[in-house]
């Protein structure tokens, strides 16, 4: 295949699947910034053929493409969409937009005051993955800020963050913070105008599996990225690619528009490095999660993606079988039936994605056994008797889970 022809191949939107309904399809061909003249024109027949825009309205909203699809049906198809509605899509993209300029002035201003203090931080996500991926604000919606720090840091990071209005969702004492800052990865924090949330992050995945990045090789490389008038220090373009195929991963791949900020950042980045990105995930442990996320993202929404890139997934079997599991699951919700409680709190496709049989056993150690700050409060101890909490997060969790099927029942 040619240059020209691959290229060409890459840019085709996919064919629809049997099991699709037209607004599944629609919500498709819609979570991208630019649409190609052939998705115009199946956009519009498939319009025209009839389709529920409410439904259509509610999964854009679910998997948080909503200023996507207001831009192709205001631009594309204005006319055959039913004026309430589109007008109803409208104020809620403006509204969308508000929002996230608010959060983008308050994730400079958080910066500039954490430098002022010395404390070097990285956006991610959010406001980064806006700029970055889709070069404007307001076509990704988003309702917090992910700042990175490093450990030492997180008791100055959070006592800067309340003399700014924010509290921790669960409050610490010093000595139980230390504890989570050696056994956790994250911690919210909450401004009291309750719409303002920070999630302040000292790893970007959970700490012992093979996966885990770790601050050398590529995940090394930063760089500034504009937002507003500001420059923004972040993860450079091969580790942002790789920790949000990581992080889809983690969390099962359970929203369309984690893909596209995938597929967008790999078309607004044609020049990246890809031979970084297969180099670091050439071992078994991140290897599936990388090339069960790129296919995913080249046959749900045509991303770039280099054939020669594809074809390392394609000799592995689990690969096709996983990306095939994760399209039903995502085209089925909404408007298919909601997740059940361990579907949401336990990532079984994570864990099925999942090569080294120690990553396995550290997943079912972390979601059964390993105490969080719910079971510390649970039952208040000191720091040098948490161990005792791996008693407690079991039961806990089968209360959860029972009360949880009782609520079920009829």
């Amino acid at each position: 295949m040619t240059v020209r022809a691959e290229r060409a191949s890459l840019q085709r939107v996919r064919s629809p699947t049997a099991s699709e309904s037209p607004e599944q399809r629609a919500l498709s061909i819609c979570a991208r910034v630019a649409l190609e003249p052939h998705a115009r024109e199946e956009l519009e027949a498939l319009l025209r053929a009839g389709l529920d825009f409410s439904a259509l309205i509610r999964a854009a909203r679910y998997h948080g493409v909503t200023p996507l699809l207001c831009r192709h049906l205001h631009e594309v198809v204005a006319g055959l969409c039913p004026p309430d509605l589109l007008q109803g899509l409208r104020a809620a993209t403006q509204h969308s937009v508000v929002a996230s300029l608010g959060l983008a002035a308050e994730l400079v201003d958080l910066l500039a005051a954490l430098n002022a203090n010395g404390i070097p931080a990285l956006a991610v996500k959010g406001p980064v993955s806006a700029a970055l991926c889709y070069g404007d604000l307001g076509l990704r919606t988003f309702s917090d800020l992910d700042l990175l720090i490093e450990p030492a840091d997180v008791r100055a990071t959070g006592a800067l963050l309340e003399t700014r209005g924010y509290a921790a969702r669960l409050p610490l004492s010093a000595a139980w913070q230390a504890h989570l800052v050696r056994t956790d990865t994250e911690q919210l924090y909450v401004h009291t105008d309750g719409r303002r949330l920070v999630d302040l992050h000292w790893c970007l995945m959970p700490r012992g599996y093979s996966f885990t990045p770790r601050g050398d090789g590529v995940f090394a490389r930063r760089q500034n990225v504009r937002v507003g008038g500001a420059q923004v220090p972040t993860l450079g373009v091969e580790p942002t690619l790789l920790f949000l195929l990581l992080h889809g991963m983690k969390h099962d791949w359970a929203s369309l528009g984690w893909l596209c900020d995938v597929s967008e950042l790999l078309r607004r980045h044609p020049d990246l490095d890809w031979d970084a990105v297969l180099a670091w995930s050439a071992p078994r442990g991140p290897r599936r999660f990388v090339d069960i996320g790129l296919a995913l993202a080249r046959e749900e929404l045509g991303a770039p993606v280099p054939a020669t890139v594809l074809r390392r997934g394609e000799s592995d079997a689990v690969v096709a079988q996983m990306v095939a599991a994760i399209r039903r699951r995502l085209l089925a919700v909404p408007p298919g039936r909601p997740l059940s409680l361990t579907e949401r709190s336990v990532g079984l496709l994570y864990f099925r994605a999942m090569q080294r049989p120690g990553d396995r056993v550290r997943f079912l150690h972390d979601v059964v056994f390993r105490p969080t700050p719910l079971e510390w409060r649970a039952i208040r101890l000191p720091p040098r008797l948490a161990a005792l909490h791996y008693l407690v997060r079991p039961v806990r969790l089968l209360w959860k889970h029972a009360r949880s099927r009782r609520a079920r029942q009829p």
